[in-house]
């Protein structure tokens, strides 16, 4: 069919949408010509994932600020602050400022229907709250449009990572053999998200026969790649051992010695990615057997669930007049079978009928935002004022403080204002908190339908809020949360634009 993966491929396609978007925006550089922000946008991911492959975790605005001027040789503008505005406005176009993924709609024309392809390109990481500094990493999306400016399709790149590889031990290039072996891990790293994700739509996406075997075949196909990837591995250990060895012949030499040393520690590095690429072929037999098994199992008792006998079977016998064949055919499959009088002991080895007697708990979803667009006014304000009277208490408990517990905290709503605790979006409030480590309320930060908007009304001296990790679990009626330390950071009256905190 020739319109068959189209969405896949559209997909591809929209990936780089932010680069193109970038590109409409004219820079003036100091000689009088014209520049875009769209090289500067690949200069930024570029930049991302230079850190990644060095392993280091302190990319954020101020960072990239700084590696723009230096590439650029201070030729858009003198001043750093107008650099820091350039790279928080280009971090911006790959992450958006209200947290949501990028999105952009097009129509399937195979399928005759509108559809969203959503990106995740860059993830916010550690947070330094001395510095009021977020720092980002490469999320799948953006990993994998560095790669695709490479001209090959990411599915295979870390097979093309080990060809690669093998040429440059072949030419005795061992720093960057080294550097390759980074990226290899990189690779392995990003492979094993897309696993984990699969998993996961295994268990949540499976509702028909025709989808369940769709992911038959992605699972074969990863397997299959997984395989021949690990047979890659195994030659380049036996090749790594080989110049090894080789090498070590001709110890006596000075510039051997160094290559002994750099082959070593290559061959250190590559066996620890190798480690990690036999979990993820562990995990990839996984997916192709309790997985996909669990998987058609669930359908099969959907199917169970939704069956009601009386609708689908009695109104229609009654209501419908039907032919007396199509009667007999509709009900035959709920007459009982003939049963024989004799019984023999070789029953006790034919397949048992499995019956399910507890149903699964359907638990509720987390939700991912706070807000969506299909909530009213009412709602919104209603949430705002909600979050707003948690934090007031908060500050109110806290007073000249910054540091206390969500124990501590809980135990004092109980006697000021115990209805809260009987709230749902009172815990929902800290739990989203948690899962985002910190959130900041100036004016880079919250937007106008940003439900913590009103909270930096209200407490002007408030810079930031932060949560983390602490040991034990909060039990109230009807909640169980667990415990975590709560900061505040106060930024002591500096404010900006509309009335909001500035960091």
């Amino acid at each position: 069919m020739a319109l068959e993966n189209f969405s896949e491929r559209m997909s591809r396609i929209l990936l780089f949408a932010p680069l193109y978007r970038l590109r409409a925006r004219k820079l003036q550089r100091k000689d009088g010509t014209e520049t875009t922000a769209m090289e500067l946008g690949l200069m930024t991911l570029l930049f991302f994932f230079d850190h990644m492959l060095d392993g280091r975790k302190d990319a954020g605005i101020r960072e990239l600020a700084g590696f723009l001027q230096s590439e650029t040789n201070s030729q858009l503008s003198e001043h750093f602050s107008d650099y820091e505005k350039l790279a928080r406005d280009i971090v911006q176009a790959f992450r958006p400022p209200t947290g949501r993924r990028n999105a952009e709609p097009f129509l399937d024309w195979s399928g005759k229907q509108e559809r969203t392809a959503e990106f995740s390109y860059l993830k916010a990481d550690k947070v330094d709250v001395a510095s009021n500094a977020q720092y980002y990493v490469l999320d799948e999306q953006g990993l994998e449009l560095v790669f695709a400016t490479k001209e090959y399709f990411n599915e295979y790149q870390l097979s093309i990572n080990q060809l690669i590889l093998r040429k440059q031990l072949e030419k005795g290039q061992f720093t960057l053999a080294l550097r390759q072996v980074e990226e290899m891990r990189l690779d392995v790293e990003t492979l094993h998200g897309r696993i984990v994700r699969i998993r996961r739509e295994i268990h949540r996406s499976i509702v028909s026969e025709e989808t369940l075997a769709r992911y038959r075949k992605i699972v074969r196909d990863l397997n299959d790649r997984l395989k021949s990837e690990e047979d890659q591995f195994k030659e380049l250990k036996s090749f790594i051992g080989e110049t090894k060895r080789r090498i070590h012949d001709n110890i006596d030499q000075d510039p051997v010695r160094d290559a002994l040393d750099n082959i070593l520690l290559v061959e250190q590095r590559l066996d620890a990615v190798h480690g990690k690429h036999r979990s993820l072929l562990q995990l990839g037999i996984e997916l192709g057997t309790s997985a996909l098994a669990a998987a058609e199992e669930a359908l099969y008792f959907s199917g169970i669930d939704s069956f009601n006998f009386d609708n689908d079977v009695t109104n229609r016998f009654f209501a419908t007049p039907l032919p007396l064949t199509a009667s007999r055919r509709l009900i035959e499959p709920f007459l009982p079978v003939s049963k024989a009088s004799i019984w023999s002991p070789l029953d006790i080895f034919a397949p048992q009928r499995l019956e399910r007697f507890e149903r699964e708990d359907r638990a509720e979803d987390f939700p991912d935002a706070e807000l969506t667009k299909g909530d009213s006014a009412e709602a919104k304000a209603n949430l705002r004022r909600h979050y707003r009277t948690i934090v007031d208490d908060l500050l109110a408990f806290l007073g000249e403080g910054t540091t206390t517990t969500l124990q501590a905290f809980l135990e004092y709503e109980d006697g000021h204002r115990p209805a809260a605790l009987k709230e749902k979006q009172f815990y929902i409030f800290w739990m989203i908190l948690h899962r985002r480590q910190s959130i900041f309320f100036d004016e880079d930060h919250l937007g106008e339908d940003s439900p913590y908007r009103d909270i930096a009304i209200e407490h002007p001296e408030l810079a930031a809020l932060a949560a983390d990790f602490a040991p034990g679990i909060c039990e109230r009626p009807g909640f169980t949360i667990s415990n975590m330390t709560i900061e505040v950071t106060r930024n002591h009256g500096h404010f900006g634009k509309n009335g909001l905190p500035r960091v």
